[in-house]
């Protein structure tokens, strides 16, 4: 009989890294892999991104909502997504759950799940971001998870000193990293097609996500930020903000400034091979996303992050970390172009890549039982 599991996706944040994972097991012939994608998938803001998913037997659904910037609209949306889940699970019955990251949407499937005592498999929790709501969701997932895949040691660790047992926890690294370093990069003549900018000019990859915790000053931070931008006179790519509240002003201070311009250029989502290509041409990366803190070391790129979004993650010596201060900024984004920093990185190591193959992952996966060791979770006291 086929393992089944459903693997739930809640949006372009999730995509890379989440591919490796989908792939392999759609191809194993021991296992019938189902899918399911948050509303967010299908919104045309974000790039109707559940295309991507196709492939992996996605379960069929219609979105009429619009996205509202408002805390009410995303919270009312999880209860629709909770009901969805539970329509799927009540359908297919399948034996384990995969559930990755920290989104808020993502606590949509271990609370369904509960009820029916289906194993969740919990990848890349232990993590800490004190700048947003992400830090309250993951660490609540990782109690509702039976299994835990980390990207660090000290991510393990900190599972476990919050009482989960040994047994249940496996430091595994950044899965797509891999992917990423193999892919063969676009040609500078490909590039200017699709980007209608010139990758041998100085350019920079700018993605700025709303910092839930403290979106007090997103206005000014934003003037800041592209006022610096502006003042450098390279290239810019911006990528879209994820859906939390405050994208909307993310989203128009962008375009406005976008507007008209032969340098900057605004993407809703970046291909599997733009992705990696802008990795390697681009001069640096500025901005608030878990891409520079994650990726980045692996192409030796240099990156300005930007406030508190990722305060608390390991990182390499290619981060510099800086404010929303204009002159902060335009010294940070001089710093990490000088030819000393350029230097320091050149031979950089990035503490996410993998250290187990996506083969043994599965594998582990798949040894999960719907028993009494696996759902019966014990506080181990012995980590203290």
């Amino acid at each position: 009989m086929k393992t089944k599991i459903l693997a739930y996706s809640v949006g372009r944040s999730d995509l890379d890294r989440y591919k490796p994972i989908l792939k392999h097991l759609h191809n194993r012939g021991n296992v019938k892999l189902i899918t399911v994608g948050s509303y967010i998938h299908y919104l045309s803001v974000f790039g109707k991104t559940h295309k991507y998913l196709e492939k992996y037997n996605l379960q069929k659904r219609n979105i009429n909502n619009k996205l509202t910037d408002s805390p009410k609209f995303i919270a009312e949306n999880l209860a629709r997504e909770i009901k969805f889940i539970t329509k799927i699970i009540t359908k297919e019955k399948p034996h384990i759950i995969i559930a990755l990251g920290d989104r808020y949407e993502m606590l949509a499937a271990p609370i369904s799940a509960i009820p029916f005592n289906i194993p969740i498999v919990h990848f890349y929790g232990g993590a800490i971001t004190y700048g947003a709501i992400d830090e309250l969701v993951r660490h609540s997932i990782t109690k509702m998870s039976h299994f835990h895949l980390t990207a660090h040691k000290i991510y393990s660790n900190r599972i476990l000193r919050m009482g989960e047992e040994n047994w249940r926890v496996k430091t595994v690294g950044i899965l797509n990293i891999k992917n990423l370093k193999k892919q063969k990069i676009l040609r500078d003549s490909q590039t200017k097609k699709i980007l209608k900018l010139d990758l041998r000019n100085k350019t920079l990859l700018v993605t700025v996500h709303p910092t839930t915790l403290d979106n007090f000053n997103l206005k000014n931070d934003l003037k800041n930020l592209l006022k610096a931008l502006k003042k450098t006179k390279m290239q810019v790519i911006f990528t879209y903000p994820n859906s939390d509240h405050g994208h909307k002003i993310i989203i128009n201070s962008i375009s406005n400034f976008c507007k008209n311009s032969k340098k900057y250029v605004f993407l809703k989502n970046l291909s599997l091979a733009l992705y990696p290509t802008l990795l390697k041409k681009c001069v640096a990366m500025v901005g608030n996303s878990s891409s520079g803190i994650v990726e980045s070391a692996s192409f030796n790129m240099p990156v300005v992050n930007l406030g508190t979004r990722q305060d608390g993650k390991i990182h390499g010596k290619n981060i510099v970390n800086c404010d929303f201060k204009y002159v902060n900024i335009l010294n940070a984004i001089k710093k990490v172009n000088s030819r000393n920093f350029l230097k320091s990185i050149r031979n950089l190591k990035n503490h996410y890549e993998p250290k187990i193959s996506i083969n043994n992952i599965c594998s582990l996966i798949l040894k999960l039982r719907t028993n009494k060791k696996t759902l019966n979770k014990k506080f181990n006291q012995s980590n203290y």
